[in-house]
């Protein structure tokens, strides 16, 4: 995010994204910008959803302080080690799903039934 450019960085927040604790409940937000259109995302995989009304991260944590939430900036390196953790988790999680699979009786089973109703269908028509 850094740079000399105009757009580089969310401007008026101190990061990319905004902590926002609300009733002892904390959500981090990240922004970003496509064109003239904010958008947000609470979450690493999540897809960014466009700021109500457009609005700039700024005033998206002026309108937050208001409501009488307290905010702490999200900097770039603390985005950068979530992404590192949330990749490493869904590395994890993908082969514990494929193993899962595997090992899944029913569905290796439902599979195998497909493949020899495909076969008796395709020996059907040849004849």
């Amino acid at each position: 995010m850094g740079g000399r450019g105009g757009s580089s960085g969310s401007k008026g927040i101190g990061g990319v994204g905004l902590d926002v604790t609300y009733n002892g409940e904390t959500t981090r937000y990240y922004f970003e910008r496509h064109g003239n259109q904010n958008y947000y995302s609470t979450g690493m995989g999540g897809m960014a959803e466009p700021t109500p009304q457009n609005m700039t991260p700024a005033e998206f944590k002026r309108r937050v302080e208001s409501n009488g939430a307290k905010t702490a900036p999200v900097t770039a390196a603390m985005k950068r080690a979530d992404e590192k953790k949330h990749a490493a988790y869904r590395k994890e999680m993908d082969t514990f799903l494929d193993r899962a699979y595997a090992s899944d009786k029913t569905f290796v089973q439902g599979s195998r039934n497909a493949r020899k109703a495909n076969r008796a269908n395709r020996r059907s028509r040849r004849g």
